[in-house]
């Protein structure tokens, strides 16, 4: 299993967002390696869905997860960790089983909107640059246990639609 120096928790990563945001964009990160996996984002586009009757603009990407082990692998816990510097926060987590034999892919489906308390839009109020940790937990198939972080710094979005003020 490969495990991190130390783990980085939301609050620290808001703090060096917040530090580097003030000086321009952040670093965009669409791939990397954790563990036993490889992973990178693909597809990222911003759309407009219709979420609970409303309109809402936000950028739809695909997280491609590969085993690179020579082990199968089976995650049962996804959690997800979302900042946005200067707008909004987010997490979620998700249970279910998904199996993945060696050399082969998983795709995660992703949508992030932005939520924009600010009437003078939000270019004014934050970043359109989403943040995200995903952390993946399970077992291979000898029963050890299995874990891999993917931090994602998604490209800025230009979102065209008016601001939501709430």
């Amino acid at each position: 299993m490969h495990r991190l120096a130390r783990p980085v928790h939301l609050m620290e990563l808001a703090g060096a967002v917040l530090f580097v945001s003030a000086c321009g964009s952040l670093e965009v990160r669409t791939e990397g390696t954790s563990g036993p996996i490889a992973w990178r984002v693909s597809d990222i586009a911003v759309v407009t869905r219709d979420i609970q009757g409303k309109a809402v603009d936000g950028q739809a990407f695909t997280v491609v997860v590969t085993n690179t082990s020579d082990r199968t692998l089976t995650f049962t816990r996804m959690d997800e960790k979302r900042y946005r510097p200067g707008t909004n926060t987010g997490s979620a987590s998700y249970t279910g089983r998904w199996v993945l034999r060696r050399g082969r892919e998983w795709k995660i489906n992703r949508f992030t909107s932005l939520v924009c308390n600010d009437a003078s839009g939000c270019a004014e109020s934050g970043s359109t640059q989403t943040l995200l940790q995903i952390m993946l937990t399970g077992s291979d198939d000898q029963d050890r246990p299995v874990e891999a972080r993917l931090d994602i710094t998604l490209p800025p979005a230009t979102v065209g639609r008016a601001p939501v003020v709430r």
